[in-house]
């Protein structure tokens, strides 16, 4: 009498040992391995030999189109970034005197910087020939109008 159970058997043709499964091999295994590498292969070299093609002109036809836009909306941004400028440094020096405290320089620091960089987006179709003229880059007259 064993306390293991039924002994193992000497593994043979007909009977695998030890109680062991006999294991069963998918047929197209190999070939799905096959075509999923294929596919990884042919993936990595689009991505390689494709993308440095394709992807400045994507780039850059989207770049022309958001600047279209961007002059579009000039004045109106200007002018939202002027009111949120002015509303800001409104918050800041209410703060200050309701509650008492110190303005921090930090602080001062940002609101200046945003105040000159509305400042200069305001100013830049009085500022414009006098850049252009200086960068050396001559801009054409528009033309009247008839």
């Amino acid at each position: 009498m064993s306390v293991i159970g039924p002994s193992c058997n000497i593994p043979s043709e007909t009977s695998p040992g030890c109680g062991c499964a006999a294991g069963t091999e998918q047929a197209g295994g190999k070939a799905a391995g096959t075509a999923v590498a294929t596919a990884m292969v042919a993936a990595a070299c689009t991505v390689c030999c494709v993308l440095p093609f394709t992807l400045p002109a994507v780039v850059l036809a989207s770049a022309g189109s958001l600047i279209a836009v961007l002059d579009h909306a000039h004045g109106l941004m200007t002018k939202l970034s002027i009111a949120v400028v002015l509303c800001a440094w409104g918050w800041i020096v209410w703060r200050a005197r309701t509650a008492g405290l110190k303005i921090r320089t930090s602080v001062l620091a940002a609101m200046c910087a945003a105040t000159v960089l509305t400042a200069t987006a305001a100013l830049w179709p009085v500022m414009e020939p006098a850049v252009f003229h200086a960068l050396g880059v001559a801009k054409k007259p528009k033309p009247p109008a008839s």
